[in-house]
């Protein structure tokens, strides 16, 4: 079967990226916080050894992805590993997981960073596969100032700095171009951190040009005008 152009984009954005050769696929499932537990490492094993080659690789958002899938496969493959409770996506023009770091059990960290992975997933990327943004949004957190999930470079970055405070950066990105995040003023609680990434994604959404990265965007508006914005 030969697909077209408009077809592949549309399988990019449920999660499967076609190769090369335009007759495979690797198949992308979300992990929260990168954490695996035994039945889902088994399915994930299963479902490479019975429609791929038997392996499968660790994204460096600590997603993973099933290589070498065929399309008429690819049906199947969402349907087990629902059944094992994961989901393919972490692509498209939209927020994707958040990125972070091993946090709550790290000794230097100041808050329990997969809990609130969880919590940021679940409000703005579960379940949010249709809120189409002018391109996709990066939230990257770390625990602390050692920024090992570098959240400077996520369009939205939350920096744990005291217990139960965060320091946040805007703007940054990395890929062909590359823009190193800006604080925002003062220290902010979890509570108030989703608060901005929401402001956040609602001005992408309505001041965004399409195709646009925040980055480019708040370039363009300028700094200032988007953290006051975030601010109020």
């Amino acid at each position: 079967m030969v697909l077209t152009d408009e077809q592949k984009k549309v399988l990019k954005g449920q999660g499967y990226i076609v190769y090369k050769d335009g007759v495979h696929f690797s198949c992308r499932v979300q992990i929260n916080a990168g954490r695996m537990n035994a039945q889902e490492t088994r399915k994930i094993t299963e479902v490479s050894e019975i429609y791929g080659r038997g392996y499968f690789t660790l994204t460096q958002r600590l997603n993973v992805e099933i290589p070498w899938l065929k399309y008429q496969d690819l049906e199947n493959v969402a349907r087990e590993l629902k059944e094992a409770g994961l989901s393919i996506g972490s692509t498209g023009m939209r927020a994707r997981p958040v990125h972070t770091c091993k946090g709550d059990v790290c000794q230097v960290s100041f808050f329990n960073t997969a809990e609130v992975a969880e919590q940021i997933n679940e409000q703005f990327y579960k379940g949010k596969y249709d809120v189409v943004l002018p391109n996709k949004f990066r939230i990257a957190l770390s625990g602390c100032r050692n920024s090992c999930s570098k959240p400077q470079l996520g369009c939205i970055g939350i920096q744990g700095r005291k217990p139960g405070q965060v320091a946040i950066t805007i703007g940054g990105m990395f890929g062909k171009e590359h823009f190193v995040g800006r604080e925002l003023p003062e220290l902010y609680s979890i509570g108030e951190a989703l608060i901005i990434v929401e402001k956040a994604l609602d001005y992408y959404r309505e001041n965004g040009q399409k195709g646009e990265r925040f980055a480019r965007m708040v370039e363009r508006v300028g700094f200032e005008t988007v953290a006051n914005f975030l601010t109020i």
